[in-house]
């Protein structure tokens, strides 16, 4: 009697540990799709259609759905009718009694109007690979390019020595390369776009922008080249009257040599992270619209996620092997039941995704209602995570993946959802954000022969009953990768 307990014991803690440990792999498959922007939940949709023949496509191909910010104004719980769904449509069934299962959203949203930018934000190393590739490059070649882009920083700068790089080549590959070869393929990689990528310093990224240039004033050109060649470091330091001395020339020649200067991008880089990518036309496909009409904010998730099902030989093979006794299953028997379960966990993910992603952007529209009605970056309330997990019921972690890679376009234009986020400071009702428009509207508008320095910005950020300290001006100055006054200096 006491062996058969002990057997029912160590058999419910078995299917226990199994539960759990399907549970933690749902949960990180959850996380990651949350993670995926549109793009990438197609590629991962595409990839799980090819490998798995118990999961297909269904006729209907439903695109999006959309909910109202003002209905829920008054709604104790703004989240408890996120989806329009029947109670019963996890699980509907057709006449053939066959599962048939969905992620349904309301079909309200005119996709023949609406038309997103589609053009994706390539990462700096597949722009960089794709221009390498079309140079006339060996096998040799190439694999020293690819070492050499991998290595590039963010910014766009290459600061780890070329012997280091040979070094890893030969321990990784086994290929013994010299620096020279590393050099030459440097010298290529150079020449791309955007200008003054992979330079090895600031000054040499100026240079290689400054040669780039066509269509300039030759002689001014070759002054900025000189000027930025031979004497960086006062340049940087602004001794203006040394570099006039040294190149024998008069204030408005060194004016419009530093012109060409001020025009270079000392951190080239960036344009692949930042706002600069998206203003110059190469766009990105948006996860949200909210559209605002007369102050009554819609908040639609789009994407084209089609519908998915399960495959009807799939179905009766599935019920077929579940009348039969679980000892008599072939191998074959337990790789359509595999299969089968996988496709439906696959569904239910994505369920749960489009679900998560809609209720954390209604969260975000909730709290910054009054930025999507008049667009003025100073209505910005300050945002944590924290603040959106209150409001929706979810972890955390939840929240920061889904805010990842994530676009909303609204009326006042396309925004990265961490524009949303920030803290708040002494008098809790100011966002960072909101404080960081005004120091860049300050830097734009101030008297460049007499820049404003963090003291005099926190000065007047204080006269305008803003409770912020010196430091915190510097932080956001920094954020915004404006230079220090000094460096903003002009004659």
């Amino acid at each position: 009697m006491n062996e058969t307990n002990d057997f029912q014991q160590i058999q419910k803690l078995s299917q226990e540990m199994v539960l759990k440990q399907k549970a933690s792999q749902m949960q990180v498959m959850l996380g990651q799709l949350i993670e995926m922007n549109d793009d990438e939940i197609k590629d991962r949709i595409e990839m799980e259609l090819d490998d798995n023949p118990a999961l297909e496509e269904a006729d209907s191909n439903v695109n999006d759905y959309e909910n109202d910010g003002e209905d829920n104004q008054n709604n104790d719980d703004p989240f408890d009718t996120a989806f329009t769904q029947a109670d019963d449509d996890d699980y509907d069934r057709n006449d053939d009694g066959l599962s048939y299962i969905q992620t349904k959203r309301r079909q309200n949203f005119d996709t023949d109007i609406y038309r997103p930018p589609v053009i994706n934000e390539a990462s700096m190393y597949e722009v960089l690979m794709n221009q390498i590739r079309e140079r006339d490059l060996d096998e040799r070649q190439l694999l020293i390019a690819e070492y050499i882009i991998g290595e590039i920083d963010d910014d766009g700068l290459l600061r780890r020595p070329i012997t280091s790089i040979c070094g890893n080549i030969i321990s990784k590959e086994n290929e013994f390369v010299t620096p020279q070869e590393v050099q030459d393929v440097l010298e290529i990689i150079q020449d791309l776009e955007p200008a003054g990528i992979g330079a090895t310093s600031t000054r040499e990224c100026i240079l290689l922008q400054i040669e780039d240039m066509k269509g300039e004033n030759i002689d001014i050109a070759q002054i900025a080249h000189a000027i930025v060649d031979k004497h960086f470091e006062e340049y940087e330091r602004h001794h203006y009257d040394k570099i006039l001395n040294a190149l024998n020339i008069d204030e408005d020649t060194f004016l419009k040599a530093d012109k060409i200067i001020k025009r270079t991008n000392p951190r080239p880089g960036n344009i692949f992270s930042s706002g600069e990518r998206m203003s110059n036309a190469q766009h990105i496909t948006p996860d949200f619209v909210i559209s605002n009409e007369d102050g009554k904010l819609t908040l639609t998730l789009v994407n084209d996620i089609p519908e998915l099902q399960i495959s009807e030989s799939y179905e009766i093979e599935y019920q077929r092997i579940a009348k039969r006794a679980s000892a008599n299953e072939s191998d074959n028997d337990i790789l359509i039941k595999r299969q089968y379960e996988r496709a439906t966990s696959f569904i239910e993910m994505l369920k749960m995704r489009q679900e998560k992603l809609y209720n954390i952007m209604k969260a975000i529209m909730l709290k910054q209602q009054e930025f999507f009605i008049t667009g003025d970056p100073m209505t910005l309330k300050p945002l944590v995570l924290n603040d959106i997990a209150d409001m929706t019921g979810y972890d955390v972690s939840t929240i920061s993946r889904a805010r990842q890679n994530k676009y909303v376009d609204t009326n006042w234009g396309i925004f990265d959802l961490k524009y949303f986020f920030g803290n708040s400071l002494d008098d809790n009702e100011t966002s960072s954000v909101a404080i960081k428009e005004i120091i860049k509207e300050l830097v734009e508008n101030e008297d460049k022969k007499k820049p404003l320095s963090d003291e005099k910005l926190c000065n007047i950020l204080q006269e305008r009953g803003y409770n912020i300290k010196r430091r915190t001006v510097a932080k956001y100055r920094e954020n915004l990768l404006i230079p220090v006054a000094r460096q903003r200096k002009t004659l």
